[in-house]
């Protein structure tokens, strides 16, 4: 049985799903926003998580126009903040706020995979 961290989709796939193209995707892993697997010959595989990571970063980026280089910045302070800090920061924003967003990220493997990076 395969969980969501199970590396199954190409990078095409993944690209159909989010309707973005490949280079885009291959430029989120060289950009360190995502860490898919890498399999034989350094082929990209990702997870279920690694696609909802995707869906979520997609959302913050699109809809409240944050670029590539703010989310990173973002992603620095939210690792430096304590998580009680962080759940009562939460609590205080507005329920569509990107912070919620932000929120359910942290609960993804991508989260902690990419905490090396930024912290």
């Amino acid at each position: 049985m395969l969980d969501e961290n199970s590396p199954i989709l190409t990078v095409s796939n993944v690209a159909k799903q989010l309707n973005i193209s490949a280079d885009r995707l291959r430029t989120y892993d060289e950009e360190m926003l995502v860490v898919p697997a890498r399999i034989k010959n350094n082929v990209r595989m990702y997870s279920c998580n690694d696609v909802n990571w995707l869906e979520n970063l997609r959302k913050l980026i699109s809809k409240s126009n944050i670029s590539i280089t703010g989310f990173k910045e973002i992603l620095k302070i939210i690792y430096f903040i304590s998580d009680s800090d962080f759940d009562d920061f939460i609590k205080k924003q507005p329920k569509d706020s990107i912070w919620y967003t932000l929120a359910e990220m942290k609960n993804n493997p991508n989260y902690e995979k990419l905490r090396q990076y930024y912290s």
